[in-house]
């Protein structure tokens, strides 16, 4: 039967236990010995140098919500109380499992914070860590993409109505052979919202297809420099089973510094000034796609970004949208549809359609494009395109971000 847990300021006699108990040893402690993971988070989060040396004789309780057993952490836990969520930095490896009622003896610890995540860090799971019991029941709270904040960091959730998007389903988990970490995108099929998906290439799953319908998913929150972040605890709590919502195609928003990432490319038909990456003054804090024609002068040039195919096929009113600034004199730039374009070569060899937007009225203000309709195009090996000219006279330069693509 799975135990509920309760915190308490008495900690009762462990009857049996895998590890020595002198280490920390397990007696009655004052109420002021304890702390909460609340208040352990408020410690850092109020330090001036973002670091506190923990010396004092203090304990944190906490239930185990992920370990190392899938592959996707390394020498890390992540534990939760009534109060807040933590990750643990260990020094080594532990056999810690998720549903561990643990106690955590704080002398000699270290406060911290690496790349935006609080973390209770130095922690020896031989020397500092005791379990208390095991197979504790803990719930993950029920949340929607949108519900989910930085306040959340280290807390476990669970999503409903999710899918991963169209444009990630070709993929695995994670780069397995190079045991490299991937981003994958999920999407609520509610709201439309997204989020990360981080998973380790040495997870026990990182080579496994993507799941390509909708459904249920437990994780961890987690967040980098402001970005946040889901962790998967195991593949088996991944339930994306039943049939997919019509959901986002196409989330192209620049932010991993790549023009060409998502299935997109760059067809450069005259000139060398291409599509790059910036994010001097972005609306968001984030990098954007840019393009001008300027080096040392003016350029002619003719340079496409191009989606990757798109399916409308199963679809009744797929749009798309996305937002844009231009500055100085140039051509406008265009956006284009084709059902021709093979995907590679010349795209002026194919046919393209105008789509209309609503564009910057310049001096790099950025401008929403509105809700385009796309759907006079509902069949397969649809392209879209942003096609820049600049002569070698005059040119603008124009920047566009957040493309999003919904079928």
């Amino acid at each position: 039967m799975k135990k509920s847990f309760y915190f308490t300021a008495i900690l009762f006699s462990i009857i049996s236990c895998e590890r020595e108990l002198d280490h920390p040893p397990v007696d009655t402690l004052n109420a002021s010995q304890i702390i909460t993971i609340d208040s352990l988070r408020g410690w850092q989060e109020s330090s001036v140098s973002g670091q506190v040396y923990i010396q004092q004789e203090l304990s944190v309780y906490g239930i185990v919500t992920m370990d190392e057993s899938s592959g996707n952490i390394y020498k890390n836990l992540y534990i939760q109380d009534h109060t807040a969520g933590i990750n643990i930095r260990l020094t080594s490896s532990s056999d810690f499992q998720v549903g561990d009622s643990i106690r955590i003896s704080l002398n000699g610890a270290l406060l911290s914070e690496y790349s935006g995540v609080i973390q209770l860090d130095s922690i020896d799971p031989t020397k500092m860590i005791v379990k208390q019991s095991s197979n504790n029941e803990f719930l993950p709270t029920v949340k929607t993409v949108d519900q989910i904040t930085l306040a959340d960091e280290a807390m476990l959730i669970k999503l409903e109505n999710v899918q991963f998007m169209t444009s990630e389903l070709s993929f695995t988990f994670a780069d397995a052979p190079n045991q490299s970490s991937e981003n994958r995108i999920i999407e609520d099929c509610s709201s439309g919202n997204t989020m990360i998906v981080r998973t380790s290439g040495f997870a026990n799953y990182a080579g496994t297809n993507l799941p390509t319908g909708k459904g249920s998913m437990v994780c961890i929150v987690n967040q980098f420099n402001g970005e946040l972040q889901l962790i998967l605890r195991s593949f088996d709590e991944v339930k994306l089973t039943g049939t997919r919502c019509a959901g986002q195609l196409v989330n192209k928003n620049f932010d991993d510094g790549s023009v060409t990432s998502g299935g997109w490319s760059v067809m450069q038909v005259v000139g060398t000034e291409t599509w790059i990456t910036n994010g001097i003054g972005s609306p968001d804090g984030t990098d954007y796609g840019v393009i001008d024609n300027f080096n040392s002068g003016n350029t002619t040039t003719e340079s496409w970004l191009i989606s990757p195919s798109l399916d409308f096929s199963a679809s009744t009113t797929p749009t798309m949208s996305f937002i844009n600034a231009y500055k100085y004199a140039g051509a406008p730039l265009q956006l284009l549809i084709s059902t021709t374009y093979s995907g590679t070569g010349n795209p002026n060899l194919s046919t393209w359609a105008s789509l209309s937007a609503t564009w910057s009225t310049g001096n790099f203000i950025w401008a929403d494009s509105g809700i385009i309709s796309l759907s006079g195009y509902l069949q397969s090996n649809v392209h879209i395109a942003f096609k820049y000219t600049g002569s070698n006279s005059d040119g603008s330069t124009w920047e566009i971000d957040n493309i999003i693509v919904n079928g």
